[in-house]
């Protein structure tokens, strides 16, 4: 089929792919003097009215997202009855041209990641569902960023139209089980679809393959997920967790979100989970919740002090200033023969009345652990660890190490390693949590405890701390 010479005021150059749903092609904008990518509606589905709605409603969604991690949208046109969209041209290929020349590093795939994830998370903050997340559409500008695209077949979460015939819409080899099976999906689709992406940067191929795509899309819903271990077993063992987690078929013991996958992989391929959270688009704004902050037991004990002084200095500062308004009051009414209104003295609320104290037999509670799994990766024992999110962990026995591997549902994921056989202890401590007006209400020589309301001695350093033994299991 000819190029066509021109779709609007875009003078086209080439075509760069064609699919179910459009064609885009390369062109050049005289306006800006600038490389775009033009996607129209084939003309041969223009007789498909639900199909040219489905096409207008992706305009509109994609239009409304502007993130630095999405391909951004410049234009939106009609030629001839035909309508468009105009996007950047991303010159820096996709992320299957990368794959193609081989499998990515971990830290490569954890940058790739973290950029993506920030762009999903923040289509899913306003209800939009990808459903079509692949390497074919993750690009690549000049300078090696990605960019997500192509959210073609994405689907408002919220929405409540349902163009008749749809189907399943999708990739089947990075489609999430329940979206294969037409069930209702919501931003954890991405997640999973995500999720193969990582396990095919950094082995190269996709976890399933068969003769089918209809085959590809039943071991999606079926078969457990490949351990990436297996084929490349030099890896970090905690990426295989990682890999679960994201693509486990229940999507409620999947990642909460695209961040929290991508705070795994970061610390794995960094050791830290770095400066994302998913209130915001760029990952740089602390998370603050409810006014409460997390307090070692000589902090707790420091802020009660400081609040005793400042409450001591506001009081002395009330008292001046209620001096010098008197004074000034006098002074007014020497100089002056009308009356003058008299100030009221400046009056404070009470401060926040002391909490009684604790009984002596009070307690802090301590976090709750569980053992999830023992496995023995490159002849050496581990043990997968559950505990509060937050929470502190130490190995403290001789030649054990604990690592943290993944956050889901208000939970950590640590794994512990050690010698054969060895009985290991691993201490887990959840510090309390106290807000500032809490702490206001004990002395400087106690701390507030929240679950008896009262305030206590200030307990030891390992007061809300357990010591969990673990037995490592003997590989061969």
């Amino acid at each position: 089929m000819p190029l066509p010479e021109k779709i609007g005021r875009y003078e086209i150059k080439a075509e760069l792919g064609r699919g179910g749903m459009a064609t885009v092609y390369r062109a050049y904008d005289p306006s800006f003097d600038r490389e775009v990518a033009v996607k129209v509606l084939p003309r041969e589905m223009m007789h498909d009215p639900q199909f040219r709605s489905r096409f207008g409603r992706e305009i509109k969604m994609i239009a409304s997202l502007e993130h630095p991690s999405i391909v951004p949208v410049y234009d939106v046109g009609d030629d001839d009855g035909q309508p468009f969209f105009v996007m950047r041209f991303m010159n820096g290929g996709s992320l299957s041209d990368v794959i193609e020349k081989g499998s990515v590093s971990l830290q490569d795939t954890a940058r790739i990641v973290e950029k993506i994830a920030q762009g999903l998370a923040h289509a899913h903050r306003k209800g939009i569902i990808h459903r079509d997340l692949k390497p074919d559409n993750i690009l690549f500008d000049e300078e090696g960023d990605p960019f997500i695209s192509d959210f073609g077949v994405a689907k408002l979460s919220e929405s409540s139209s349902n163009l008749t015939g749809s189907g399943v819409i999708g990739t089947p080899a990075y489609m999430s089980p329940e979206q294969a099976q037409g069930i209702e999906i919501d931003h954890r689709s991405d997640v999973y679809g995500l999720g193969v992406i990582v396990y095919q940067m950094l082995s190269g191929h996709q976890p399933y393959s068969a003769d089918t795509p209809m085959g590809v899309v039943v071991k999606h819903i079926t078969e457990p997920v490949p351990e990436i271990l297996k084929v490349l077993p030099t890896l970090q063992p905690e990426i295989d967790a990682v890999i679960k987690v994201a693509m486990a078929k229940d999507r409620t013991q999947r990642y909460e979100n695209t961040i929290e996958l991508a705070k795994a992989l970061n610390v794995i391929a960094f050791g830290n989970a770095g400066n994302l959270t998913y209130s915001s688009n760029s990952g740089i704004l602390p998370k603050i919740k409810n006014n409460t902050i997390r307090l070692s037991k000589k902090q707790t004990t420091g802020l009660a002090v400081t609040a005793a002084v400042l409450l001591v200095a506001l009081v002395g500062f009330l008292l001046v200033g209620n001096q010098l308004f008197s004074s000034n009051e006098e002074t007014a009414l020497q100089t002056e023969e009308v009356s003058a209104p008299i100030l009221e003295p400046a009056t404070t609320e009470a401060p926040a009345a002391f909490a009684p104290s604790c009984s002596a037999d009070i307690t802090f509670p301590v976090p709750e652990v569980n053992e999830t799994a023992s496995i023995c990766t490159k002849k050496l024992p581990y043990v997968n660890l559950t505990i509060p999110e937050g929470a502190e962990f130490t190995a403290l026995s001789a030649d054990s190490k604990c690592n943290i591997v993944a956050t889901n549902s208000g939970k950590d994921v640590i794994t512990c390693s050690g010698p054969a056989f060895a009985l290991i202890e691993v201490q887990v401590c959840q510090r309390p949590e106290i807000t500032v007006a809490q702490s206001s209400q004990c002395s400087a020589d106690t701390t507030y405890n929240a679950e008896g309301a009262c305030c206590a001695a200030v307990p030891p350093e390992d007061a809300g701390c357990i010591i969990q033994p673990v037995q490592l299991k003997g590989c061969q």
